[in-house]
Parts: C-alpha cells; sequence; structure tokens
C-alpha cells in the first residue's frame, strides 16, 4: 500500500503548499521547531517566504499542519483493520486467541513501515513531540496517537482480563508498544549490532518472529494458573 504524508494533487497551489509541507517536515525534524526558520523551509521549497503567510498564516499553523499530515499518515498504517477491530470488541467478538493473532499483525504492521516504508519521514520530528511536545503536540495525541493506544489496550485487555482502563492495563499495553518503536528510537545501535548496512525486510521479518514469540508468552502467561 502507497501511503502519503501529505495528499498529493495536480493543482499547482495544491503541490506548492504540499511542497512547503514537505520541506517543513524534513527542517522541523533536522532542526527543531524554534530552530528552522520560514525561510529556509521557504528556500528547500524552493518558494519564496511569502508563501509560508499566503498558504498556512504562520509558523505556528505550519507546523500544526505538519502533525496533522503526520497523524494521518499514522492512522493510515493500520487502516481499516484498526476499525474491524473497534467493531469486534465492541459487539464482544474478539476471544483472546483472536487478540493474540491481531496483536501479531499490528505489530509486524508497524514493524514492516517502521524499517521499510516512509516512518523514517517523520521519526525525528516524532521524537522531538516526546522529548519537548509543542502546543500542537494535543491535537496528534487526541486524533491518533491516543486511540491507537486505547486500541492496543482494549485488545490486550482481552487476553489479560483487566480493566482497559486500568493503569496497569495502560502500562502494560505501553510496554509492548515499547518492543516495536525501540527498533526506530534505536534503530543504529541493532544495525551496528547485526553489521549491516541498513534494516531490510529480512530483518522486519526476523524482529517480527521474536515479537511473535514475546506476545506469546505474555498471553501463555496469563492462562497458566498463579502461584
Amino acid at each position: 500500500m502507497t501511503r502519503e504524508l501529505f495528499p498529493n494533487s495536480p493543482n499547482k497551489g495544491e503541490q506548492a503548499r504540499r511542497g512547503l509541507l514537505l520541506a517543513a517536515l524534513e527542517k522541523f525534524g533536522q532542526r527543531g521547531y524554534d530552530n528552522a526558520s520560514v525561510r529556509e523551509i521557504a528556500d528547500a521549497a524552493g518558494q519564496n517566504v511569502g508563501a509560508i503567510a499566503y498558504y498556512f498564516g504562520n509558523k505556528e499553523s505550519l507546523y500544526a499542519e505538519v502533525l496533522k499530515g503526520i497523524g494521518g499518515y499514522l492512522r493510515s498504517i493500520l487502516g481499516e483493520y484498526a476499525n474491524e477491530l473497534r467493531g469486534q470488541l465492541a459487539s464482544g467478538n474478539l476471544d483472546p486467541d483472536g487478540a493474540r493473532t491481531a496483536l501479531k499483525r499490528i505489530f509486524r504492521t508497524m514493524l514492516g513501515e517502521q524499517i521499510d516504508g516512509d516512518f523514517y519521514k517523520v521519526r525525528s520530528v516524532m521524537m522531538r513531540e516526546q522529548a519537548s511536545p509543542s502546543e500542537s503536540f494535543d491535537l496528534l495525541y487526541r486524533e491518533t496517537i491516543r486511540p491507537l493506544h486505547e486500541l492496543l489496550t482494549r485488545i490486550l485487555a482481552v487476553v489479560t482480563g483487566e480493566d482497559p482502563q486500568s493503569p496497569m492495563a495502560i502500562v502494560r499495553a505501553h510496554a509492548l508498544f515499547g518492543q516495536v518503536i525501540v527498533f526506530t528510537l534505536a534503530r543504529e545501535t541493532i544495525r551496528h549490532r547485526l553489521e549491516v548496512p541498513k534494516l531490510g525486510p529480512e530483518h522486519a521479518a526476523m524482529i517480527g518472529d521474536v515479537i511473535d514469540e514475546h506476545i506469546d508468552s505474555i498471553c501463555r502467561g496469563f492462562t497458566l494458573p498463579q502461584p
């Protein structure tokens, strides 16, 4: 599936706007919001600095649109499958075995996108937002991050039997999520340890197998008698 961070259009005005968004994504990722100037963003897009005011109003609104685009891209990774799972959860049709399968599919999909997709384009901005959230982070969190995190928590809770609203269930889902995102946050470490020039599909498959094993172990742990 081809995913686009910002909608493409044959309209020249929309193309110019998209060019500014792509340039802003790159510069904000490299230099951060405070250090990336509107002039260097416009220069990178091959446009006049006045184009930013024309299309977005100001730098803050430009950045908010960048985060909005990132949110749309992240939601597209799971796409309709996320809605299917929400439907199964709402109807009570997701059993523990189905939940285990769903978790594996979700994490393999996310992993594949991180390693062999366009996630690298948004990685730096996402990391900066986690380390030092901007005023626009709430929008990204509310529309994208929280719904995904809640979905993972609800699916895992089918296996654990926990209340998906409980702090323990939320932390447990976050810990599981961390097993995937670490291959983005510490990508260079694993690349050097494996002594490869870059991570590819074969590494995504290997990592996916390991995460599958971890999911199986976690799920078995909740079906065994507790001491």
